[in-house]
């Protein structure tokens, strides 16, 4: 999982200069984004991480600011602003201080460098941490119900059970996030959005924006059967075993 941390040590961002936020640099990054309109909610999953031209947007202290309300709202990773003499030309101190106060990592990067290149490097980055990922023992390939029909002792059914769900535990981790249990509650109320909120005592809307997260996270449809199917009885696993 690639985190804000891990992009700041490319060789390619070592001009991406942190002004704050600092205790979120371990937010994992989904992917790069370029900002180029007034809202992003529309746009994006959650996790990513933003960078702002300011061309097209509105760059005083209050439009950057209503951005990082905006970031928080949906959970982006954090916020590069590109700093020159054509757009942004500083940025606020109170926007500095919302990053810290919200833990949202914010970098300035000199206008002159090149976006694409950057962009580009990261994206690589993410999806050779993602194939990395992906290299798993064989049985990792097997679905939990054939693992337990071909007789695997109960440490191998908590070792995929775990790694199943591990880009959600380590969020939660990070985060101090409830990725685990929500997806566990939004399974056991038949994939009901508006059941789980009620039953979570959490605003729709939230609930929502954690479910984008949590596709994003595990990188699969949560509300395909197989994978609805995979992810409950993994949940009915773990419970069985007292893990839960």
């Amino acid at each position: 999982m690639v985190t804000c941390r891990d992009i700041m040590e490319l060789e390619i961002c070592t001009n991406l200069k942190l002004l704050g936020g600092a205790a979120g640099l371990d937010h994992p990054v989904t992917w790069p984004f370029i900002k180029n309109m007034d809202t992003i909610s529309e746009w994006i999953h959650g996790g990513e991480l933003i960078f702002v031209i300011g061309a097209k947007e509105d760059i005083s202290e209050r439009g950057l600011l209503a951005l990082m309300e905006e970031a928080i709202r949906n959970d982006i990773a954090g916020v590069v602003m590109l700093q020159g003499e054509d757009y942004i030309k500083s940025i606020p101190k109170s926007v500095v201080r919302f990053s810290e106060e919200h833990s949202l990592p914010l970098f300035k990067m000199p206008f002159r460098l090149k976006l694409i290149d950057i962009t580009q490097e990261i994206s690589r980055f993410i999806v050779n941490d993602r194939e990395k990922n992906r290299e798993h023992d064989d049985f990792t390939e097997q679905s939990l119900f054939e693992l337990m029909l071909s007789g695997k002792k109960k440490e191998d059914i908590l070792s995929y059970c775990w790694m199943k769900l591990q880009p959600l535990t380590e969020a939660d981790k990070v985060l101090k996030s409830e990725y685990v249990r929500t997806l566990q509650c939004y399974l056991e109320c038949n994939n009901d959005i508006l059941h789980t909120s009620k039953f979570m005592y959490i605003h729709r809307n939230t609930m929502i924006n954690r479910l984008k997260k949590i596709t994003s996270l595990l990188d699969t449809n949560i509300n395909a059967v197989e994978v609805r199917n995979e992810f409950y009885n993994i949940f009915k696993a773990l419970d069985y075993y007292g893990q839960l």
